[in-house]
């Protein structure tokens, strides 16, 4: 008799047990968000007219440096360097990705590495031959090497002087302009690849946008800031490493760059439409909270420099606490969209840094 009750005592245990279980995954959400949408808004209504409006600006610096050979004057040389400053701003939409055609040409170091070696830059002159696609000048061709040579002192006298010179620049617009109509052109081709690449593997499209996305927010952090502040210099700054150094812009292309990341993580149209992004990802996955804080994080990011006074070398000289508050706050941003977002898509971060995040 006892053990017929232990047995029934058992059933019903297990039975309560069941229906616990069952009842538990009844109340779980069923998570049926298609991540597709996120890679058919940012492929068609992103990154489509963003690679658009850096040929147009490429274009529009080409034809503005055609004009100044025609007639090398101060205006059209003025007229030259906003189509420089266009261009540039234009670039910081487009650099964070690196897969698809983008990869195949290196697009972001065949444009954006900075600081420029301005040694190789005056040596490629001096001798008037060069390959601009050799590793050897990685650091003398792109916007940064046309900083120095379009914004150094007496600029405008030396180009007119020296047609080794103006030869260099011409080569540099050009190798600019093939690279990036070759994205352009080649996007298309790829596109389909990159809206069905949803999976959560290494090589997927979709794990390679969210590497790309948190990997350049850490450039930007480090080479853009940090490097020149000094945290990887036991707090010797180092301004020789800032971006556009002689243009002064290095601010701008810093907002420029935040605002084209925010509007990737936020499901935003290239012109500001409201889309599917990462933050509908999270909230599908009950992430409301983490979605809300690195939307704030991005806001104050991209707001707080319009209230410094100067240019970004002025800034970290004469107000560093203000650039070392910024960049304190930049770098608690990482782990929010590095460890915590990438984590809930069940993505591996594959890039490495060295800054120990």
């Amino acid at each position: 008799m006892r053990n017929i009750k232990k047995i029934v005592f058992i059933g019903f245990a297990f039975f309560i047990l069941s229906a616990s279980c069952k009842k538990k995954e009844e109340i779980e959400p069923e998570i049926t968000f298609e991540k597709k949408q996120i890679m058919v808004q940012l492929a068609d209504n992103y990154i489509v007219p963003s690679i658009a409006k850096v040929q147009t600006d490429v274009n529009s610096l080409s034809t503005s440096w055609q004009s100044f050979l025609f007639e090398p004057t101060q205006v059209n040389f003025d007229a030259m360097k906003d189509s420089w400053k266009a261009a540039y701003k234009s670039f910081q939409y487009v650099k964070m990705f690196d897969f698809g055609p983008f990869m195949e040409v290196g697009y972001a170091n065949a444009l954006g590495v900075f600081p420029s070696d301005t040694t190789q830059i005056e040596n490629n002159i001096s001798v008037g031959m060069y390959d601009l696609a050799t590793v050897s000048n990685i650091s003398a061709i792109g916007f940064s090497a046309l900083d120095f040579l379009l914004f150094q002192e007496n600029a405008l006298t030396l180009l007119n002087n020296s047609a080794n010179r103006r030869a260099y620049v011409s080569a540099l617009i050009s190798k600019m302009k093939t690279e990036t109509d070759y994205v352009g052109t080649n996007w298309s081709s790829y596109s389909s690849t990159f809206k069905d690449g949803t999976g959560t593997s290494s090589t997927s499209p979709f794990s390679m946008l969210v590497n790309a996305f948190c990997k350049d927010y850490e450039i930007t952090k480090n080479a853009k800031i940090g490097i020149p502040l000094g945290k990887q210099s036991l707090g010797i700054q180092r301004l020789d490493y800032l971006e556009a150094p002689k243009s002064g812009i290095g601010t701008e292309l810093i907002v420029e760059n935040l605002k084209g990341l925010r509007k990737i993580f936020s499901g935003n149209s290239f012109a500001g439409a409201t889309g599917t992004g990462f933050d509908d990802y999270l909230i599908a996955l009950e992430k409301q909270s983490l979605a809300s804080t690195i939307e704030s994080r991005f806001d104050y990011l991209i707001s707080e420099p319009s209230s410094w006074a100067g240019n970004l070398k002025n800034m970290m000289l004469n107000s560093t606490s203000t650039i070392d508050s910024y960049y304190t706050y930049f770098h608690g941003t990482v782990v929010f969209i590095k460890t915590d977002m990438s984590s809930a898509f069940g993505i591996l971060i594959t890039y490495q840094d060295n800054d120990g995040d």
